[in-house]
């Protein structure tokens, strides 16, 4: 894949506290192109700046301001290339596995697969060498470009 290429990034759990930092991060990173944003069948529908309480001290990005948010099903998530979880762990596993099963990338914030044998556990730059399990998740599920990548809970983090 080409450096230069704006990968196309959806957020669920966007209207939470975690989506909103990832809304928050992608906004800023030239690499990511925001165009997808899913929520709880509450905000589904809503512009997203109406579905949200915003929490974070930036303002609302303006290029997510007005996309219209989306129930969390996969089928609606066409020229997604990535997928980034903030959601909550009560339904995380089913929604992420919907997804990574659809043949999406699915980096999670969640607990639920954080133990799974096949799913890289992931601390940026200091372990890469997990996201090497990522063919075998793929050849195991028969899956193309579809994954699941989990990071390390807020604890762990702080220690590295």
């Amino acid at each position: 894949m080409s450096s230069d290429r704006v990968l196309n990034a959806a957020v669920l759990g966007a209207t939470g506290t975690v989506g909103q930092r990832f809304i928050v991060m992608l906004s800023q990173n030239p690499m990511f192109r925001i165009h997808s944003l899913g929520a709880s069948e509450r905000s589904a529908g809503k512009p997203y700046s109406q579905a949200t309480r915003w929490k974070m001290s930036e303002q609302i990005p303006q290029a997510v301001r007005d996309i219209v948010v989306k129930s969390c099903d996969p089928a609606q998530y066409a020229g997604c290339d990535v997928v980034f979880s903030g959601l909550d762990a009560s339904v995380a596993g089913d929604v992420e596995k919907a997804f990574f099963e659809a043949d999406f990338a699915v980096f999670s914030n969640a607990k639920n697969y954080r133990m799974a044998e096949d799913v890289p556990l992931c601390v940026p730059v200091v372990n890469t060498d997990h996201y090497a399990v990522i063919a075998a998740q793929r050849a195991s599920r028969g899956l193309r470009k579809g994954m699941i990548v989990t990071n390390s809970n807020c604890s762990t983090s702080g220690l590295v």
